[in-house]
Parts: structure tokens; C-alpha cells; sequence
């Protein structure tokens, strides 16, 4: 059953295990929402990344990174090679329905597929970790089947912001992903119910923007 990685590996190291060299086709990078499709050296898009950035745009270093990855870089490999470590906090995993135009970009014929939506965290030595965006993976059937696993589901945590209004605060998040929140099951139950809300909404803004006519 496949392992969701939260932290060493990224995203982009495990499709290049399978399908070699990727890269970006920016679509979209604007100060809210960046778009992409992450292509193999055929062309293939092996995943639709669908990002709400949410980042601090005052602050010089991460708006200068930012800039690197609107022009093609990929936001792990990019915010790795400034020195960051990254992880992600999944908050949901869900099937959503593909449009043509990206069933042609994967080439499949598959009308769904699995995609997971994380908070993607980064943190340099010494400071403090923040959240560059909510990133929405949408994987080609070919990549990952389009079904969601008892893993998937293991790993599904609340969003910051309900963790947050019970007292886990993002430095006690970013120690625990990838591990568990066992010492601090009352609080990230009562964070489970408080966050339903919250992330219905994303859910439905990725389904929405994926049966848009421009997707």
C-alpha cells in the first residue's frame, strides 16, 4: 500500500523514480494561486498541482523564492536548495473528477483521480516554520489509482488553523508530522471536528476550479 512521504522525500524525487526528469509547465502564478502540471520528458503530466498560496508577501527571502519557483521552479527542490527542510500536513484526500483537457494531458481515460490536499510547510534552522501554500496534488491514474487507502486516511490531519484555536501551534505541528500526535490526542480530536468546516470549503474550491472551463 502506498506511503504518503510527509517529510524527507519530495513529491518530485518520487516521480522521477518512476518516470524520469520532471518538470513545471506554469499555467498560473499569480499572488494568490500558482498552477501547474509536473510533465515527464514526454510531455506527460503525472501530476496537476492546484496551490492557495498563503506565504507572508512582506517578507524579501520567501517572495524572492517564490519568484524562482513562478518561473519553473518546483516548489520542494527550489525551497531545498535555499536551505529549507520541508514537510507536509495532509488534510484531506478525496477523488475528483478530471476535466477533458487534463485527461488528455495525462493521457488516460480515467474520469477521476486521487487527489490530496496538504499545507505545505518549510522551516529553516533556526526559525520559525510557515506555511508557503495549500497545495491540492491531482495524480494521474497512471501515477497513483484513483482510490483513497486506509494509509490516506491514517494520514489525514486537521488543518493549522483548527489546531491552532486548541493550542498546537505550528512548531509542535511541523515536530510531529511524520510521526503522530498521540501525546496530544484531545486536542487534535476536538481540532478534527473544528477544522470540517475549513476544509470542505478547499475541497470544494479544488472540484470547483477543476470543472471550471478553463481547466
Amino acid at each position: 500500500m502506498e506511503h504518503f512521504n510527509l517529510t524527507k522525500k519530495l513529491h518530485t524525487d518520487v516521480l522521477e523514480e518512476k518516470y524520469g526528469p520532471i518538470h513545471s509547465e506554469v499555467l498560473r502564478h499569480d499572488g494568490e494561486v500558482r498552477e501547474v502540471n509536473m510533465v515527464d520528458g514526454k510531455g506527460v503530466s503525472r501530476t496537476y498541482a492546484l496551490t492557495f498560496l498563503t506565504f507572508d508577501k512582506n517578507n524579501p527571502e520567501i517572495t524572492g523564492i517564490d519568484l524562482e519557483i513562478k518561473n519553473g521552479g518546483l516548489i520542494g527542490k527550489t525551497f531545498r536548495e535555499h536551505g529549507y527542510e520541508v514537510r507536509k500536513n495532509v488534510i484531506s484526500v478525496f477523488l475528483a473528477d478530471l476535466p477533458e483537457s487534463l485527461k488528455n494531458k495525462m493521457q488516460t481515460a480515467e474520469d477521476k483521480a486521487k487527489t490530496r490536499l496538504s499545507e505545505f510547510y518549510a522551516k529553516k534552522d533556526g526559525e520559525k516554520p510557515f506555511i508557503y501554500g495549500v497545495v491540492s496534488e491531482i495524480y494521474s491514474p497512471d501515477f497513483r489509482p484513483p482510490e483513497v487507502n486506509e494509509t490516506d486516511l491514517a494520514q489525514d490531519n486537521p488543518i493549522t488553523s483548527a489546531m491552532e484555536k486548541v493550542g498546537i501551534s505550528k512548531e509542535m505541528i511541523w515536530e510531529r508530522l511524520g510521526t503522530n500526535f498521540d501525546d496530544v490526542k484531545d486536542k487534535f480530536d476536538e481540532a478534527k471536528v473544528l477544522a470540517e468546516s475549513e476544509e470542505s470549503i478547499l475541497v470544494t474550491k479544488v472540484k470547483n476550479h477543476l470543472a471550471s472551463p478553463d481547466s
